[in-house]
Order: structure tokens, then sequence, then C-alpha cells
């Protein structure tokens, strides 16, 4: 693996947990300096550099602000979300002003709708999340298997994984069973069945800011039942699985790769109970925020999106 490791003592759980809250306000309050900002014409999301950077950084405070108590995050995203604002972002997403985020940006919607109502109660993004829904499910169930594959591969903005899963738990928060099925079957018929194709060596790539096996194997282990699940992960990884957080990012979007690995490691704790993965989850987590370099310093490379990552990556811990 083609990258500087760490030789600290990887931290432990408790002392992870007793540093969780100070880095979560951390995080949000880099995140509050991007969204406040007007980089773009958007009505609502017009903060974080872009679209998707904006929203993800409107989920990022509403979870900080839920998870720590500081309610101000969460009235800097309501300022932000005005009637007025939503409508003209539903009109931009109906005159096709936000295609370019099909599939990345519109996934983080519907996890930002989520937060919003099962937060804080609040529905007003219900209608163009369930426009984003629509959308999302004509583009997954249109793929044909040359661009399943190619997208599942996709290690940014394009990839499939990150798809299926927001939109899996849309279905579940909606209690869409239609949905779900559909979800399951495609997973099963084309997801599952790449794995001469997209094997775990393939996440050593380390210039982008997804790892697309380990979002591929957190997407199956969300989605299938556990009896499949398992059958899967037992083929998948017959040799177990160990890495190291980066401790220099090559490039601006690899500065986000510890927190989205970590997304996978916490998934792989919670379905096999192995401390391993929650040591690795703990050990991204950390040793990128040790590196203020990667997430703080840099508005342009890094601040305006890499403290979400961290944020998400977090509150899974803290969820339930």
């Amino acid at each position: 693996m083609s990258t500087q490791q760490s030789s600290q003592v990887p931290p432990d759980w408790n002392g992870f947990c007793d540093r969780r809250n100070g880095d979560l306000i951390a995080l949000a309050e880099k995140v509050e300096e991007s969204f406040l900002r007007r980089d773009t014409d958007h009505p609502a999301f017009c903060g974080c550099i872009d679209w998707h950077s904006s929203v993800h950084g409107a989920y990022a405070l509403l979870a900080a602000a839920r998870l720590t108590g500081q309610s101000r995050w969460a009235e800097v995203v309501d300022a932000a979300l005005s009637s007025e604002c939503l409508d003209a972002e539903l009109g931009s997403f109906r005159n096709g002003e936000l295609n370019h985020e099909m599939p990345y940006g519109f996934s983080w919607f519907l996890t930002l709708a989520i937060e919003r109502e099962q937060g804080w109660g609040k529905r007003d993004l219900l209608p163009l999340a369930g426009e984003i829904v629509k959308k999302l499910e004509e583009w997954i169930f249109s793929l044909r298997a040359g661009e399943v594959i190619a997208h599942v591969k996709q290690r940014d903005y394009g990839n499939l994984s990150w798809a299926l899963l927001n939109v899996w738990q849309w279905g579940r928060w909606q209690v869409d069973q239609e949905l779900m099925e559909k979800l399951r079957a495609f997973t099963r018929m084309w997801v599952v069945l790449l794995d001469e194709k997209l094997p775990p060596s393939y996440d050593h790539m380390t210039d982008e800011f997804f790892a697309a096996s380990l979002q591929r194997t957190r997407t199956i282990l969300t989605i299938l039942p556990q009896d499949e699940s398992l059958r899967w992960f037992e083929s998948y990884y017959p040799d177990g699985l160990f890495m190291e957080p980066l401790c220099v990012a090559p490039t601006p979007h690899s500065a986000g790769l510890n927190f989205s690995r970590a997304w996978s490691f916490w998934t792989l704790f919670q379905f096999t109970q192995d401390q391993k993965f929650r040591d690795m989850y703990v050990n991204h987590i950390v040793t990128h925020m040790n590196l203020p370099e990667c997430w703080r310093n840099d508005y342009r490379k890094h601040a305006h999106w890499v403290p979400q990552f961290g944020i998400y990556a977090i509150a899974l811990s803290l969820e339930g």
C-alpha cells in the first residue's frame, strides 16, 4: 500500500468516546463557517463552494446540533431553508439545473431530508426529496451491466453504492416496501456478482474520496438479509481485512478517504461484532482529526467538505 502509515498506538474505544463530542464541535464550527458563505447563486445551498457540499453541510450541522445539544447550528440551517428558498431550489431541480448532482449530491439530499425530519420534526424538504428519489430510481434501474460495473468501481461522484445505500435508507424511512424489494433484487442481481471485477485490494488506491470496494461492502451488508450478507462476506473477505489510515493526503479528494472508510468499518463492526473493525473505525477518525491540514486549514481543497464526512462518520457510532 503506497501510503504513509501512523507509527502511533491506535486510540482505544473508551478514549475515542471521551473525545467524540469535542471532535463533533470542532468539525461543526468549520462547517458553519463554510455553510454561511455565499459561494454560488443557489437559493438555499449556496455555501461550501458547491451545491452538494452545502447539502451535506446542512446535514452535518443538524446532526452535530442534535448530538451535541448545541441548537444554534440547527438555527443556522433553519435560516437558510426558508420556504421561498426551498421553492426556488425545487424550481431549479425541475428546470434541470441540478442534473449534474446525479447521483452524489442527490443521494446526500436524501440523508439531509431524513435527518431534518427524524431529528427535528421538519418536513419541508420532503417535496424536493420525493422528486429526487424518483430521479435516482430512474437512473439506478436503467443502468446496463457495463454501466453498473463502471459506477460501482467509481471512487468519486459517480459511485453507485453510495446512491443505492441512500435510496435504501430513504425507502426504510418512508416504509416503501416496493422500493426496498426492488433495491434488494438489484443488489442481488448486479452488485453481489462483481467480486472478480472489484477485489478488496482496489481500496488501496488513495487518490479519491471513496473506497469503492468498502462502499460496496457497506451497501451489501445494509441492503441484503443477514444470512445472504454473511455468505457473501465470508467468500469476499476469506483472509480478513486490515487497513491503516492515511497520514498524508496525496490529492485534495483523498483527504476525505479516512472518514469515508470509517463509515464502512463501522458497518462491518456492527455486522460482525469483530473488534478489529471498530479499532479501524476509531483509528481512521482519530488519525484524520489529528491532521488539521487535511480538514480545517485549506478552504478550497478540504475545509468546505471534509468536516462533513467526519461528522457523518462520528454520528454512526452515536446513533441509537
